[in-house]
């Protein structure tokens, strides 16, 4: 009888993260995500976790602090930190918490799953496994524009980023990028851009420090209609609704119009 995946929890508002560990690991290990500490812990509590993948640098919380938290509820959890920056007493606190392993951002993916593995070794892993070709072709050179790419993404998903000025940077034929960004990610550029941009507009109406327009500005979209008819298609709520579902305390106050227009 096949016993259930293990379980990696996935803490980090980067959604390139999220998304290295849920395309190479999907098929070994079921993979949760929590963009902010508060979720994190919240899930912690409800759900039995096998390893916990934490960055130093989220909206409500740093590492250090969650990891100290965590070490109330699970003293002997494994945990694998990242940080974008680098600092020396950042390491040595986060070693002094007990975590298992340390990877400076941007994490390399291959590193990223090696460290995993190490920590987490699945059955799968003792022979041939669906993630065997996907690393193998991860390290090949091809793939690296189409890391390149996703970093571009996440750190001007708020420009008008096209397909065309994209490939250029990376060094790709626009057809050639197009097909291989979505054979290695399963997704078009498009969608992918897409994506991003929602759930960075899904963590800024959360936190519910900044207006529902400034928040369609901020993640790449001009228009508010079509802001709003899209995060609607995607989440199921109007920006406005999703933010009142969000954070209840603040129903009460003042909110901008839905709009609901059909252009788009």
């Amino acid at each position: 009888m096949t016993s259930p995946p293990q379980r990696i929890l996935a803490v980090d508002d980067d959604v390139t993260v999220q998304e290295v560990l849920k395309f190479f690991l999907g098929p070994m290990y079921e993979v949760r995500l929590a963009m902010t500490g508060s979720d994190a812990l919240m899930e912690l509590c409800r759900r039995p976790v096998d390893l916990v993948v934490l960055d130093h640098r989220l909206p409500d919380l740093t590492g250090l602090e969650i990891l100290t938290k965590l070490r109330a509820i699970h003293p002997s959890l494994p945990v694998i930190m990242l940080t974008g920056y680098g600092s020396e007493w950042i390491c040595t606190a986060a070693f002094k918490l007990g975590i298992a392993d340390y990877l400076q951002k941007p994490v390399n993916a291959d590193e990223l799953i090696g460290a995993v593995q190490r920590i987490l070794p699945s059955e799968l892993a003792r022979g041939e496994s669906p993630l065997e070709p996907r690393l193998k072709d991860l390290a090949a050179p091809q793939s690296l524009p189409i890391q390149k790419a996703i970093g571009l993404i996440q750190q001007r998903y708020w420009d008008q980023l096209s397909l065309s000025t994209l490939a250029r940077q990376v060094g790709m034929n626009k057809y050639r990028f197009s097909h291989r960004f979505r054979e290695t990610l399963g997704v078009t550029f498009r969608d992918y851009l897409l994506k991003v941009r929602l759930e960075r507009a899904k963590a800024l109406l959360a936190d519910g420090h900044v207006s529902v327009t400034e928040v369609a500005q901020n993640v790449g979209f001009g228009d508010l209609p079509r802001f709003d008819k899209v995060f609607k298609r995607y989440t199921g709520f109007t920006p406005s609704a999703y933010r009142r579902s969000s954070i209840p305390t603040r129903s009460n106050e003042s909110t901008e119009p839905e709009f609901l227009d059909s252009q788009g």
